[in-house]
């Protein structure tokens, strides 16, 4: 009888310890996924900030020729692309029977979150979805976070500034006539070196501001965006730009060149 009782508090103690571990081992594993699962999403965190910086750096350096900034950055759990889509962003300019077509590529940069992280909800952090934005202030730039195979942020200038200036008087070659005034601003959108690593400096370079010859048409223009994936386009009007009809229009476009690259940095 006493035999039996020590070998069931040899098999109790037995069982009990085998409890015990696999309940550490479960405690310690979650908490490992919990410490994981912040560490990657202040990671994640950082990486939308980083393109928030970006933007700011870009606006900086707009409308300055060779001028230039850059962001420093670490990538520990997050992964980022420079994406030439080979896509084009093409803008319109169509009046009766005319038109003229410009081209820049659709080009994004994309950072991976960790496995830990997730996008509930598809958010713009900054900008909008818009082709074309007809006021001064909204952002050509947009940053979003999406969960596509993983969470995502991104950055893109995919989308065209056009503005109503006002009138003003031009010599058409016999005397001075009343003109409306559009200005139309493009980014051109480029990567120049890529080399990634824990450590980088994210550049932004002005490579030059590209001002095209003054394109003159009618009243009753119309400015189209599109993507050439298509599916997305947008319009626009004199009338909708608010400006005078029944005067012709002077339409100026401009071309800001942007180039990004990523450096290793100590």
């Amino acid at each position: 009888m006493r035999r039996n009782l020590a070998v069931s508090t040899v098999l109790s103690t037995i069982i009990l310890s085998s409890v015990l571990l696999v309940i550490v081992g479960i405690a310690s594993f979650a908490a490992n996924n919990a410490v994981n699962a912040q560490i990657e999403n202040a990671q994640f965190d950082q990486a939308k900030n980083v393109l928030l910086s970006l933007t700011q750096v870009v606006k900086k350096v707009m409308f300055t020729p060779q001028s230039s900034g850059y962001v420093r950055s670490s990538f520990w759990n997050t992964i980022p692309q420079f994406v030439e889509t080979g896509e084009n962003l093409t803008v319109t300019i169509v009046d009766d029977d005319k038109n003229w077509a410009y081209h820049v590529p659709a080009n994004i940069i994309k950072i991976k979150g960790g496995r830990y992280v997730g996008v509930l909800t598809p958010a713009n952090l900054l900008g909008n979805d818009s082709l074309l934005l007809t006021d001064a202030s909204s952002s050509l730039g947009r940053v979003k976070a999406f969960q596509s195979d993983g969470a995502w942020t991104s950055l893109d200038y995919l989308r065209v500034r056009c503005v109503y200036i006002g009138t003003s008087n031009y010599f058409n070659g016999i005397s001075y006539e009343r003109f409306n005034v559009v200005e139309i601003t493009i980014v051109n959108f480029t990567f120049g070196v890529f080399e990634p690593g824990n450590q980088v400096f994210i550049t932004v370079q002005n490579l030059g501001i590209t001002a095209l010859p003054s394109i003159q048409v009618s009243d009753n223009f119309t400015l189209h965006v599109s993507l050439t994936s298509g599916g997305v386009s947008a319009n626009c009007t004199l009338t909708k730009l608010g400006g005078e009809t029944g005067k012709p229009v002077l339409i100026n476009l401009i071309f800001v060149n942007i180039e990004i690259s990523m450096l290793k940095g100590g």
